[in-house]
């Protein structure tokens, strides 16, 4: 049986006041101590006028969200967001989503929202878009197939956009595995998105994760089974820049999307994929920006796609 929804429905909203309580409890599982978000000094030499928070406590904020509504009903098939401001001491985040179509697809039940967190200035920081499935009782927890491949454009260098990174689109990186997901990297993570609240009991504890649609303990969506991994250091990609003053170091998180597939679980050992699949300019209000997208693909021991992201990185 499908639940009814109508376009223009709305999600109740999930908010929180940020400040480092909460940027170091998700620092600190998502291994995110970096300088920017710790130091005013670095902050500022970087050209921000103080600390500021990750936005990816923001992506968390809205698969919460959204986890909060699916209620066990069915899982976040995909999403997508751009950060548009950033996340200053005492902001007070709010989450908005939105139904904007409701179809059949194989014959599940898919919901698209336009999606958001905005600030108490009203601002909107983090627009984006999501897609949910809901699983049907007969036919058992079941996510949509991948979407096809990034076609590798070819580029031609810029202003900032040299030869040496364009030597890197569509080269893989070695793969990496990951250490084996403990039920306590799951917890913590949860516990970190949803301080100062408790998480619900279905990402917390194994007995009631068993009632769920996965019937174990799995991993929230946006969990990075990498945090911590000494030999994972996605800043120091070989196309990446690092952060500083200099015209093309000055270095944003342009946003992401996810394409999300097997749940990961306790024990997995996901490995990632990762190859640049394209680079390119634009001019804006600062000037010229490099855009570097990067593509993870992750897969556990089983062989099975967990997740696919795509990863913007601007230097200006």
């Amino acid at each position: 049986m499908h639940d009814t929804f109508a376009i223009g429905d709305t999600l109740p909203v999930f908010e929180r006041t940020t400040d480092f309580p909460e940027w170091n409890r998700y620092a600190a599982v998502n291994d995110e101590f970096i300088d920017v978000h710790m130091s005013a000094d670095w902050a500022q030499a970087a050209g921000q006028p103080d600390v500021f928070g990750m936005g990816n406590l923001r992506v968390g904020y809205l698969h919460c969200a959204l986890y909060d509504w699916l209620d066990g009903r069915g899982d976040i098939a995909s999403f997508s967001c751009q950060f548009r401001q950033l996340n200053w001491r005492q902001d007070v985040l709010t989450t908005h989503a939105t139904v904007t179509d409701v179809s059949t697809v194989d014959g599940q039940q898919v919901v698209d929202l336009a999606v958001g967190v905005v600030n108490q200035r009203g601002e909107e920081t983090t627009p984006g878009t999501a897609c949910v499935v809901l699983f049907d009782a007969a036919t058992g927890a079941r996510m949509p197939d991948e979407p096809e491949r990034a076609v590798i454009p070819e580029r031609d260098p810029g202003v900032y956009l040299d030869d040496a990174t364009l030597a890197w689109l569509g080269k893989p990186l070695p793969p990496l595995p990951s250490l084996p997901i403990d039920a306590n990297d799951i917890r913590r993570w949860a516990q970190a998105e949803y301080y100062p609240d408790a998480p619900p009991a279905a990402v917390f504890d194994a007995e009631a994760a068993r009632s769920g649609p996965w019937g174990e303990l799995v991993a929230p969506r946006d969990f990075n089974p990498f945090a911590w991994n000494p030999d994972h250091h996605p800043e120091a990609y070989p196309w990446m820049r690092g952060m500083g003053t200099e015209p093309g170091y000055r270095g944003l998180n342009g946003g992401q999307s996810n394409w999300y597939f097997a749940p990961m679980r306790v024990g997995d050992v996901v490995t990632a994929d990762v190859t640049l699949i394209d680079t390119f300019e634009k001019e804006g209000k600062v000037g010229t920006m490099m855009f570097l997208v990067d593509e993870t693909r992750l897969t556990n021991q089983r062989g099975e796609l967990v997740r696919i992201t795509h990863r913007v990185s601007i230097y200006s």
